[in-house]
């Protein structure tokens, strides 16, 4: 990973309006509270050259040259807020905090994965303090009422989900109660992470790696906004969070499974030869059974379409959360229930009971949403007959 030994002066790039407007009204929009979008941007900040590094977007012209790598990282790391670089100029904050927040959600991603939490440690690098003593420059003492929240639990996305919302809010609290605002989290973030490679640099980039390969889609496409503004503003712009969130779900599946799908998305979600989201799909209107069981409907209707002749690719796909559904004949009421029970038993995501308060925000709906029309699409190519009883 390339680490940039930088300071803030009259060159570095400025950062861009829009894409601090556009990720601060999307998080807004998807009903994050303050705190939790203050630990989000703190941890952006500290990761972003890891996201750059393993992005799903297409860097590599960008990054071909020493020279384009500079100018690319550079920009991409200022484009939100410019960042000193240097924690001593967010001196109000404790860095160990910070540390022990990183250091937790790792033992904790650890041992919801069933891997023993001291593993993290053979991957930091240790200090000899005396001739008996070394010392594991990163490693903290872990949060211990987080520790027991997920104790006994197993990894899921629903689960990881709530952990990062769990960590974020914390961090943010206390950005929050220091009187630091969205721009100077971010800027906080990146600073951090500066100070954390001068004392190990592969270590730091493991805890956070970890973190960045764990972020469930609606964050991952949440990180994504500086590198797409960077790279291809186009099509941040004519993209909504439903969508740019669906596409971080499939990222890294068989691009013959998702583009068929991604196609028909565009097709049942924007307007016809615009970018405009279609007035119905206002999700901020809170029917959510009612738009869960249209959203339903709407991914069966790919039925209807000329991806059914590519019926055979998808038969040959061989990762469905219910291949029991190959060729099969089913009701279209219980087609639904099968969805829904197979999306908790895979992703321990309840379906939607017009009952707000299940949902952590407007965003952890909108991801299960994202969920259901994947799914439904994906098997509803696998069927053979739909019955449709009146």
């Amino acid at each position: 990973m390339k680490i940039l030994n930088w300071k803030k002066d009259k060159k570095t790039p400025a950062s861009d309006p829009y894409l601090y407007n556009r990720l601060n009204a999307d998080m807004n929009y998807c009903g994050l509270k303050p705190e939790i979008q203050k630990g989000f941007l703190f941890y952006m900040g500290a990761a972003i050259s890891i996201g750059i590094n393993e992005s799903p977007v297409d860097l590599r012209q960008q990054l071909a040259t020493a020279d384009l790598q500079k100018e690319t990282y550079l920009k991409i790391v200022n484009a939100y807020s410019q960042s000193t670089g240097n924690f001593s100029d967010y001196g109000d904050l404790d860095d160990g905090f910070f540390s022990k927040m990183i250091y937790t959600i790792n033992s904790i991603l650890f041992q919801l994965s069933g891997i023993d939490p001291n593993e993290i440690d053979k991957q930091l690098r240790t200090v000899e303090i005396g001739k008996l003593h070394l010392s594991t420059i990163l490693k903290m003492d872990v949060h211990k009422d987080l520790q027991e929240k997920y104790a006994n639990k197993s990894y899921n996305l629903n689960i990881c989900h709530n952990l990062l919302e769990d960590i974020f809010f914390i961090m943010g609290d206390y950005l929050h109660k220091t009187g630091y605002d969205l721009g100077r989290s971010y800027e906080a973030g990146y600073a951090h992470f500066y100070m954390q490679t001068t004392m190990d640099v592969n270590g730091t980039r493991f805890l956070l790696s970890t973190i960045y390969n764990s972020l469930t889609p609606l964050y991952k496409a949440f990180f994504s906004y500086p590198i797409l503004n960077f790279a291809c503003q186009d099509a941040l712009k004519a993209n909504h969070i439903f969508s740019n969130t669906l596409q971080m779900f499939y990222a890294g599946i068989n691009p013959e499974i998702f583009q068929p799908i991604h196609r028909f998305h565009q097709f049942v979600f924007y307007v016809p030869d615009s970018h405009n989201f279609r007035p119905q799909w206002d999700f901020e209107t809170r029917n959510d059974s009612d738009k869960q069981a249209i959203i339903f409907l709407n991914a069966l209707s790919i039925r209807n379409t000329d991806i059914m002749s590519l019926k055979s690719q998808f038969l040959a796909y061989d990762d469905l959360m219910c291949p029991e559904l190959k060729n099969c004949v089913i009701d279209r009421d219980e087609f639904y229930y099968t969805m829904k029970k197979g999306i908790i038993g895979k992703y321990n995501i309840r379906p939607a009971e017009n009952e707000p308060e299940v949902w952590n925000n407007l965003g952890d709906l909108i991801q299960y949403f994202c969920i259901l029309f994947y799914e439904t699409c994906l098997h509803a190519l696998v069927l053979d007959e739909v019955i449709i009883n009146e």
